[in-house]
């Protein structure tokens, strides 16, 4: 398989190192392709997310290294936008501007907490704030609200890849809030699936959390990605890297588990558009 992550977080937003630092290790590694990927701005102050100023700046500086390496290799400019459930029942996503390859759309953020909203994968003492102050201790209800809002962001929104699908699980290593082998969390994402595949948007194969020690498999976890397989939903392969050395973490592990799942192809992003290429 070629070598391509589209998932890529620099200093811009909370990523360490320059852009520029993620290029010249992917020309090292062989890489084929590389996206730009960083986190969109939302409405309330926090630590990890670009400022709305920074928007030019960003779209300035992938532009630049599109044109200084081209030939060596292909840059793409995308966001990793979040999903914003309003109090009126609708929803929007935190960026909806134009000139990007690609978006990422991923469920981070959950109504609640002094700023109106509450990070799913910040730190446990937040999750369980959550928990236990939004959902009255009901991780079923909680769990039911994160899967439905996913759902919501690739019908609704449909951004074109659907970011680590299982996000709600960093915080759970030890399986200490719930089980996934407990019938109801898996009737719980048996439910969203079907929205997942009427929707088109493709869904990664993350290997951020494995990576950094967050999780002990990939994001979605192994059962989950056969039922999307099962459900025909296209698939592709990134490390969410937040520093240069990470852009082909746990590829190997992570081809296997796409190969046990029953894909044999994944997804990437060429000059002349989305193609299928072997898993391996």
């Amino acid at each position: 398989m070629i070598l391509t992550n589209y998932h890529t977080h620099f200093s811009i937003c909370d990523g360490r190192g320059e852009a520029e630092d993620y290029v010249r290790a992917a020309l090292d590694r062989g890489f084929a392709a590389l996206g730009f990927s960083s986190h969109a701005p939302l409405p309330y102050p926090n630590g990890w997310t670009m400022k709305e100023k920074d928007l030019p700046r960003y779209f300035a500086e992938v532009g630049r290294l599109r044109e200084a390496y081209r030939g060596r290799i292909e840059i793409y400019l995308g966001l990793e936008v979040d999903y914003i459930p309003l109090p009126d029942g609708t929803s929007r996503l935190s960026w909806t501007g134009g000139g990007l390859d690609y978006t990422i759309g991923s469920m981070h953020i959950i109504p609640g907490g002094p700023e109106g909203y509450r990070e799913v994968d910040y730190t446990e003492d937040v999750y369980r704030a959550i928990l236990e102050e939004d959902f009255g201790g009901d991780i079923r209800a909680f769990a039911a609200a994160y899967y439905r809002s996913f759902g919501e962001l690739a019908v609704r929104h449909r951004p074109t890849v659907l970011g680590h699908f299982d996000l709600i699980k960093k915080n759970n290593p030890v399986e200490k809030y719930f089980r996934e082998n407990d019938d109801w969390y898996r009737r719980t994402v048996e439910g969203v699936i079907p929205a997942v595949a009427a929707s088109g948007c493709i869904v990664e194969v993350n290997t951020g959390g494995l990576a950094r020690g967050r999780t002990s498999t990939v994001y979605p976890s192994p059962w989950i990605l056969r039922l999307l397989r099962e459900a025909e939903v296209p698939v592709m392969l990134n490390s969410d890297a937040h520093t240069p050395e990470n852009l082909d973490a746990r590829y190997p592990e992570a081809r296997e588990i796409i190969l046990d799942a029953g894909y044999r192809e994944v997804m990437t992003l060429r000059a002349d558009g989305w193609k299928r290429v072997p898993v391996a």
